[in-house]
């Protein structure tokens, strides 16, 4: 029986609503296997140029919380029970903040098991996985992956998921098709994170 495994939602709720809310939903996955040795290694380190003067605190429904510095405050609207929160830098720039719950195949295989063409759910939607690489992070490895809406174009979303003490976060900038001013921006929010120590 196939397994599957659990991917940022942005990309069905994008493709399907018009809506760049992040949170989880099933995914066939691929039986083929990925040797993501051969993925390209990045180092995040945060741009000094970029102010996060805002301190955050998440508590996602079913992970464990965690702190970061974000350029805009907190707007008030994160619920108690959600999976997933969102930065909104204006609003066709989002940043998106989720958790996948409790390790399952684990973040490199959630990239590794859907490049190429994936569908999404039950949707009749699309998703082209692309150019994956491995990014060594202040608080570990995590695995990069740029996420295509419509076959041929430029990436609508790009996701950095990673595994920290037995969870699965993924954490997402969902722009216009070849605007991506702020990744910078998202890259030093990433390198901000300090995760809640357990217990």
């Amino acid at each position: 029986m196939r397994r599957t495994t659990l991917l940022t939602a942005a990309a069905v709720t994008l493709v399907s609503a018009g809506a760049g809310v992040g949170s989880a939903l099933l995914v066939e996955r691929r039986e083929a296997p990925v040797d993501t040795s051969q993925w390209p290694v990045e180092e995040l380190v945060a741009d000094p140029e970029v102010s996060l003067p805002y301190p955050l605190h998440l508590t996602l429904a079913g992970c464990p919380g965690f702190s970061l510095s974000s350029p805009v405050p907190d707007d008030g609207r994160h619920a108690p029970a959600a999976t997933s929160y969102t930065v909104t830098f204006d609003p066709d720039h989002l940043a998106l903040w989720v958790c996948l719950g409790p390790v399952d195949e684990g973040a490199r295989r959630a990239v590794a098991d859907h490049l190429g063409a994936t569908e999404v759910g039950d949707t009749g939607a699309t998703v082209w996985n692309v150019n994956p690489s491995r990014v060594q992070a202040p608080f570990g490895e995590m695995y990069r992956v740029d996420r295509v809406f419509a076959e041929g174009t430029s990436p609508r979303l790009t996701d950095w998921l990673v595994d920290h003490e037995g969870y699965t976060y993924a954490f997402g900038y969902l722009h216009p098709v070849d605007d991506v001013p702020d990744v910078d921006v998202v890259e030093a929010m990433i390198a901000s994170i300090t995760f809640d120590e357990p217990g």
